[in-house]
C-alpha cells in the first residue's frame, strides 16, 4: 500500500518513522511504500517543547527496530532536557508553586492511591511519586555518567532539532521524502477520497492513503470535508506569544515545564540545552497583542522580542479519519500547550493506529467499523484532554476580568463538575476515570485537584479515617521518604547530566 504524508515536522515525521518500523520484517517483506511531502517554505511553530512520558516509550520500545533510532541520540541531537513535571506559579494568585509530577504514584491504579493520601496529608502531594523528591532536589532518574535513565520522564527539547533528527532516522530507514509545495487536492465526486495532490513544481502524487500533517492548515482533510469541533465554549485561550531567552551565567536549569499563571491567562518557560523556549497563552476577549506583550515584561523583567503570534481555536477533528485521509498532530486536534498533549495525542493516535487498524492493503483497512471505531476512540481522547486542561482554569483568582470571568461565567465540562462534587466530601478514586489508551486518569489529575485546593486535607483526612489509615499514617510516609531519597543517591543532578551531553556530544 502506498501511504503519502503530506506535512513534516514531529507528526509528520513520528508517522513516518512509526510506518517504516512496519517494513522492517524478518521475511523481507515490505507492505508499504512511505513517502513524505516536506514543504520548504513552511516553518515550525513552536518555542521549546514538552513530552509527556509516551515519548520514551516511542523511543526506547515502539520503534526499537529502526536504525540510528534510541534515547541518547535524542537527547543529544534534539538539544533536549529532563521534564519531571508542570511547576505551576501562581494559578491561585498567592504567588505559590505546586508540581504535578509526570510520574504518579506507585499505588495510583488502585482503587484507593494510599501514597497519595500519605503524602497529601503529612507532606505535598507530589511527595508521593518516586520523581517528587527528585525535583526536590534537582535530580534526574540518570544514572551516575551514562545516558541510562530509569524511567519516568518526559523531554524538552528543541522542535527544529527533533523534526530534523526524526527525519534522518525515517530517510536512513527506506522513507522517500519530496521537497515542495502542495497546490491542488483532487477528490473524487463520487466516493469522496482524495485521488492525488499536485505539487509546486508541476508533478502530480497518487496514493492510497494520505496522512495529513499539514498543522493548522488542515489541507488535506478539509479537502475531504472534515469539520472542526470547537472546544472554545470550555477553553478560554485563543492566542500564543512564544519568544526565546537566554540562560543566564551558572544557572540552574529545572527539569520541569514552568507554567506561570498570568493576568489573562498563563505563560510557559521550557529548557533546552541552549536556552528557555518561553511564550504566553491568553484570550484575546480580554487583552490585546500589544497589552499581552506589555504583560509579559512587567512580569518577567525581560526585553521580549515575539517570533510570532499564533491564533488558534481549542478544538479537534470531529472525524479525524475520513475516507482515505487520516491526520496527525495540529491538524487534528489542539488544545493548548499546557499539558504537552499535541505530541502526546500524536503517539497514541499512531500506535492505536497501526496496532488495531492499518492492514496490509487497503481493503484491510478502509471499512466503515474500523474507521468508526477509530474516530470514537480519539474523540473520546481528545474530550479527555479536554476536562484535563479545563481543571487548570478551576481556581480561587478574580484579580482581573479574565479570572473573574473563568470562575464566574466559563461552563465547566460534565468531568469537572463531577470531579469537584466527588472532592467536596472525599478523595476521588482512580476508578472514577476511565481507562482507555492514552487517557489522562487519576494519575495525572492528582496533584493538580491539591495544588489548586479544589480537594483540601478535610477530604484527605475523611478518606484516610474511612479506609483505617488514620494510625501510623506518618511513620509510613516517612518511610516513603526515606525510600526516595535514598534511591536518589545514585542518580546526578540535571545540570551534571546537561555537562555529560556536552561532553558525550563533542566525542
Amino acid at each position: 500500500m502506498k501511504i503519502v504524508i503530506v506535512g513534516g515536522g514531529t507528526a509528520g515525521w513520528l508517522s513516518a518513522m512509526y510506518l517504516a518500523n512496519l517494513n522492517v520484517r524478518a521475511d523481507g517483506f515490505k507492505p508499504y511504500q512511505i513517502t513524505v511531502i516536506e514543504s520548504p517554505n513552511i516553518p515550525i511553530i513552536g518555542a521549546g517543547e514538552g513530552s509527556t512520558g509516551a515519548l520514551i516509550g516511542t523511543l526506547k520500545e515502539k520503534l526499537r527496530k529502526l536504525e540510528g533510532l534510541n534515547s541518547e541520540e535524542f537527547l543529544k541531537k534534539a538539544d533536549a532536557t529532563v521534564k519531571l513535571g508542570l511547576n505551576c506559579k501562581n494559578w491561585n494568585g498567592d504567588g505559590k508553586n505546586f508540581l504535578e509530577p509526570l510520574q504518579p504514584s506507585s499505588t495510583s491504579w488502585s482503587a484507593l492511591d494510599i501514597d497519595y493520601l500519605l503524602a497529601s496529608a503529612h507532606g505535598k502531594s507530589y511527595q508521593a511519586s518516586a520523581t517528587g523528591t527528585l525535583w526536590d532536589e534537582n535530580k534526574v532518574p540518570f544514572y551516575k555518567d551514562t545516558l541510562k535513565d530509569a524511567g519516568g520522564i518526559g523531554y524538552h527539547f528543541d522542535a527544529h532539532k527533533v523534526g530534523a533528527y526524526f527525519k534522518e532516522v525515517a530517510l536512513k530507514n527506506g522513507v522517500e521524502l519530496i521537497e515542495a509545495d502542495v497546490t491542488e487536492t483532487d477528490v473524487c465526486p463520487g466516493t469522496g477520497n482524495l485521488l492525488s495532490v499536485t505539487l509546486d513544481n508541476g508533478n502530480g502524487i497518487l496514493a492510497d492513503m494520505w496522512f495529513d500533517c499539514t498543522g493548522f492548515n488542515k489541507l488535506l482533510i478539509n479537502a475531504v470535508g472534515g469539520k472542526w469541533k470547537s472546544y472554545s465554549e470550555w477553553l478560554p485561550c485563543d492566542r500564543a506569544m512564544p519568544y526565546l531567552h537566554s540562560y543566564e551565567e551558572g544557572e540552574t536549569i529545572r527539569p520541569e515545564t514552568l507554567a506561570w499563571a498570568m493576568p489573562n491567562g498563563w505563560m510557559w518557560q521550557i529548557p533546552t540545552q541552549q536556552r528557555y523556549g518561553c511564550g504566553y497563552v491568553y484570550s484575546s476577549k480580554f487583552v490585546s497583542d500589544e497589552q499581552a506583550l506589555k504583560e509579559m515584561e512587567e512580569i518577567t523583567g525581560r526585553k521580549i522580542d515575539p517570533i510570532r503570534i499564533i491564533k488558534f481555536e481549542a478544538g479537534r477533528q470531529e472525524e479525524v479519519w475520513k475516507n482515505n485521509v487520516i491526520c496527525f498532530g495540529l491538524a487534528s486536534n489542539f488544545l493548548e500547550p499546557l499539558e504537552a498533549t499535541s505530541i502526546h495525542s500524536t503517539i497514541v493516535q499512531l500506535e492505536v493506529f497501526i496496532s488495531m487498524h492499518l492492514g496490509i492493503d487497503l481493503n484491510e483497512t478502509i471499512f466503515d467499523v474500523n474507521v468508526k471505531n477509530y474516530n470514537k476512540f480519539f474523540g473520546k481522547m481528545v474530550d479527555d484532554f479536554k476536562d484535563l486542561i479545563q481543571i487548570h482554569y478551576i481556581t480561587k483568582r478574580e484579580d482581573t476580568e479574565f479570572w473573574k470571568w473563568v470562575k464566574n461565567e466559563m461552563p465547566k465540562t460534565d468531568k469537572v463538575k463531577e470531579i469537584i462534587e466527588i472532592c467536596k466530601y472525599k478523595c476521588p478514586s482512580p476508578r472514577d476515570w476511565d481507562i482507555f489508551s492514552g487517557a489522562s486518569g487519576w494519575g495525572v489529575w492528582a496533584c493538580i485537584l491539591t495544588g489548586l485546593g479544589i480537594l483540601d486535607k478535610r477530604a484527605i483526612a475523611n478518606t484516610m479515617w474511612n479506609n483505617n489509615l488514620n494510625v501510623d499514617s506518618d511513620i509510613m510516609f516517612e518511610k516513603m521518604i526515606c525510600h526516595f531519597y535514598n534511591e536518589n543517591k545514585k542518580f546526578m543532578t540535571h545540570n551534571e547530566l546537561l555537562d555529560f551531553i556536552k561532553k558525550e556530544k563533542q566525542k
